[in-house]
C-alpha cells in the first residue's frame, strides 16, 4: 500500500495544477516534499530531490516561505583536524564536483508536497468537492474483491481505485 504521493504522481499534473497544489499546501515540520533543483544551468537541466522538512522559515516583512531540509546523520560532514597539503592548481583545469549538494534551504515556490493519505483528505475537504462532504468505502482486509476503495458523494459513487492514495489524488487532481 502506497502511503505517500510519488514524484511520478506529481509529474502527471499540469503546470497550472502544480501551482494550485503549491498554493494550497501549508508546509509543516516533517512533511515530505520534493524540490526542483538546477543541475546544469547552461542546458536548463533540473532534477527532483525528495526531502523531509525540518523547519519552515518565514522571511520577516514578506510572505516568502523557506523550507529547511532535515539531514540524515550520514550526510553530515566530519572535518579532519589534519589538513591535506595544498597542491598547486592550474587555471586551465576544469573542476567538476560529482557530489553535487544543493544545500539545505529551498523556497516553497520551488517545492511540491508528497502528501500522505491524511493530508490528501484534508486538502479535498478544502476544495469544492469536499464542501458537501464525501465518504470513503474501504473493503475488509484480506477480502478478495475487484472493487477496491471507493469514494462517494451525496449523489453516489464518484470513483474507485485499488490504491487509496491514488483514489484520493485523482479526486484532488480534478479540483486543482
Amino acid at each position: 500500500m502506497k502511503l505517500n504521493l510519488t514524484i511520478e504522481d506529481l509529474n502527471s499534473l499540469t503546470f497550472s495544477q502544480k501551482q494550485t497544489l503549491n498554493s494550497m499546501w501549508i508546509p509543516a515540520r516533517y512533511d515530505l516534499a520534493v524540490a526542483s533543483v538546477c543541475k546544469d544551468a547552461e542546458n536548463d537541466v533540473y532534477e527532483y530531490m525528495e526531502f523531509v522538512v525540518s523547519d519552515v522559515i518565514v522571511t520577516p516583512g514578506s510572505t516568502t516561505l523557506t523550507l529547511e531540509r532535515l539531514r540524515k546523520p550520514e550526510d553530515f560532514v566530519v572535518v579532519d583536524e589534519e589538513q591535506a597539503p595544498e597542491k598547486e592548481e592550474s587555471s586551465d583545469e576544469v573542476f567538476y564536483d560529482s557530489e553535487f549538494d544543493p544545500g539545505d534551504y529551498f523556497h516553497k515556490d520551488n517545492c511540491l508536497p508528497l502528501l500522505n493519505i491524511g493530508q490528501l483528505i484534508e486538502m479535498i475537504r478544502r476544495t469544492k468537492s469536499g464542501q458537501d462532504g464525501f465518504s470513503l468505502v474501504i473493503p475488509p482486509n484480506g477480502y478478495e474483491t475487484e472493487e477496491g476503495f471507493t469514494i462517494n458523494d451525496r449523489y453516489g459513487e464518484v470513483e474507485r481505485n485499488e490504491e487509496l492514495i491514488d483514489l484520493l489524488f485523482n479526486i484532488l487532481k480534478e479540483q486543482l
